[in-house]
């Protein structure tokens, strides 16, 4: 097994661009960009609970894990439409409970009730 470093950091409007093709690869590189990068904390949750829709579970999986970076490195996140957009990924995708069950740990510790 061969493993490859790869820069995280996309500019917005590169990851706004990956984010409306169809190719995964693309959209993954784009919400783990948005959950480590971006400034506009909103912007970013809105992006990635829009993803977590998605019937491909790489892409919800890395909006998943978005989502924890994004309440890591803001401290704030709209506690109920992510917590409600959560648990419904979780059923729709039973297989990502335990990357659900790390970002909401992320949540509950970084991120104060708003």
């Amino acid at each position: 097994m061969s493993l490859s470093y790869q820069d995280p950091s996309i500019p917005h409007d590169q990851a706004v661009q990956f984010l409306s093709t169809n190719d995964p690869r693309l959209i993954v590189s784009a919400l783990i960009s948005t959950g480590l990068n971006e400034t506009d904390w909103s912007w970013a949750q809105n992006i990635c609970i829009e993803h977590l829709n998605n019937s491909n579970e790489d892409i919800v999986s890395a909006a998943i894990t978005a989502l924890g970076h994004i309440a890591r490195r803001h401290e704030r996140l709209d506690l109920e439409i992510t917590e409600k957009a959560l648990k419904e990924a979780q059923l729709k995708h039973p297989s990502l409970a335990g990357n659900i069950a790390d970002t909401l740990d992320d949540i509950e510790m970084f991120v104060s009730n708003n």
